[in-house]
């Protein structure tokens, strides 16, 4: 039987998106797989590093970001035959293709999206990956039916080439609220405030929040995520907005209090693979606004307040003095637990 390498180059990474659900994923994964099964293959620099019972940790070779996926990763794989790695962020080792996990078709279906030097590059390797993909991966996994019916249009693949996840948010449970931000800047607190969490990227379309701001001058908005302005192109500068706040890369703590507190969570993306943030919301009992594009409305459903990410002119009191169904069917339905074991019962279902 082939020993599944989990490529855990995520391991010396910032914890977003994707690197969450691969530290979930890898965490149930342990829980249920017996020992041989799996390795998990991380960077020497790696400082995120998962502490696991049934798959050990292998720490090989220094290097950044897909210079080590490339190098080391492609190395120890090269020098291990009885292997096959499990990528579950988007990439893979060109000299040694796998199995992979494909969480969206953005960079060949959005080019609008990628507005620099280092967004265009990055779009090209992404598509490279997936024609790598495409040609030599086994088995595809992506994380919602809009991202797998995507890929069987762009990339020509049969329908059960590819297995679909999700994502979950039990890992929120684990998290202790922190208040700090209120107890460092209490002013900003004294009016009600609506959250948002993501990226300055194209698609999560934060000048619709901006412009719905503007509308609201009663209510403050705090935006939090990795604010990388120069690798995005965008241009947005907080002494514009009196009540916006930009609060960069903020704590797991830090996110639950405020998505805890707030009038409303605000997740205007026009495009997103699944969507995490509004999962955590909703378990800590917050109101979402949700843009009802891409696989959005096929993950929330009944329960979030609908906008349209191309119209600003909302009011935001008057959207959410209407009932919406309870998020408890989707809290139940998108777990990592459950995930994690589909994803195991069609690995080994495939390799026999």
């Amino acid at each position: 039987m082939l020993n599944i390498v989990i490529n855990g180059q995520f391991a010396a990474r910032r914890v977003t998106g994707q690197e969450r659900f691969a530290f979930e994923i890898i965490s149930e994964l342990d829980k249920i797989c017996k020992k041989g099964q799996y390795s998990l293959v991380i960077p020497k620099n790696a400082s995120n590093i998962p502490h696991l019972n049934n798959i050990p940790v292998i720490k090989f070779g220094k290097a950044k970001g897909s210079l080590w996926e490339q190098t080391f990763l492609a190395l120890y794989m090269l020098t291990h035959p009885r292997s096959i790695s499990l990528n579950l962020l988007t990439i893979m080792p060109v000299l040694k293709p796998g199995i992979i996990c494909i969480h969206d078709m953005s960079y060949r279906t959005h080019p609008e999206y990628c507005k620099t030097f280092y967004m265009k590059i990055s779009r090209c390797w992404h598509i490279f990956q997936e024609e790598l993909a495409r040609r030599f991966s086994p088995l595809l996994f992506t994380v919602s039916e809009y991202s797998k019916k995507q890929m069987i249009e762009c990339l020509k693949l049969p329908s059960n080439k590819i297995v679909v996840l999700g994502n979950g948010w039990e890992h929120f449970n684990e998290v202790t609220a922190d208040e700090s931000l209120k107890e460092r800047h209490p002013d900003w607190f004294a009016n009600p405030y609506f959250f948002s969490l993501g990226s300055l990227a194209p698609n999560k379309n934060i000048q619709w929040i901006l412009e719905v701001a503007k509308r609201h001058p009663q209510y403050n908005f705090f935006i939090g995520g990795k604010a990388n302005l120069k690798a995005y192109g965008t241009d947005y500068k907080e002494e514009d907005y009196k009540n916006v706040r930009f609060l960069g890369y903020i704590s797991d703590g830090e996110v639950k209090y405020l998505m805890a507190h707030c009038k409303a969570f605000i997740f205007p993306s026009f495009f997103e693979g699944f969507g995490i943030p509004p999962l955590e919301a909703m378990s800590v009992g917050a109101k979402c606004i949700i843009a009802k594009a891409s696989c959005l409305p096929e993950i929330f459903g009944e329960s979030a307040y609908w906008i349209d990410p191309y119209n600003t002119n909302v009011d935001l009191d008057e959207l959410l003095s209407h009932d919406v169904a309870s998020p408890e069917k989707i809290l139940n339905k998108y777990t990592f637990k459950r995930f994690a074991k589909i994803m195991h019962e069609n690995l080994y279902r495939f390799l026999g």
